[in-house]
């Protein structure tokens, strides 16, 4: 799967909706929502699900960044040391984008 199958399955949607980190430091996961636009997605705290991230302003992720990240996230699914923090010089999204990853790369893979 690539990156732009995932970001247009993300963009299918055309509402808010919430989604939660994906830790893997025995952490509780963090709600945050999420709206796709024609160019981007908006990333803001969750208004439903507790708890919430805590973002003082909206976050804008475009293809570009989604794209960069994404060729990180199977290196740190797979636990390979210091992925996130690699990815951390990429991105200070990359939280949110490894959600996102997770999420629908797993819905796609469930139509297949």
């Amino acid at each position: 799967m690539q990156a732009i199958d995932i970001w247009e399955k993300i963009n299918e949607r055309d509402f808010e909706f919430e989604i939660h980190t994906v830790p893997k430091n025995h952490q509780s996961p963090l709600w945050f929502a999420v709206r796709p636009t024609e160019d981007c997605l908006l990333v803001k705290p969750a208004t439903f699900q507790k708890p919430s991230v805590s973002i003082s302003k909206v976050r804008k992720i475009n293809f570009k960044e989604f794209e960069r990240v994404f060729a990180f996230y199977h290196r740190w699914q797979s636990g390979e040391p210091g992925v996130r923090k690699e990815a951390s010089y990429v991105s200070k999204n990359t939280a949110y984008i490894f959600a996102l990853i997770a999420r629908f790369e797993k819905l796609l893979a469930e139509k297949v």
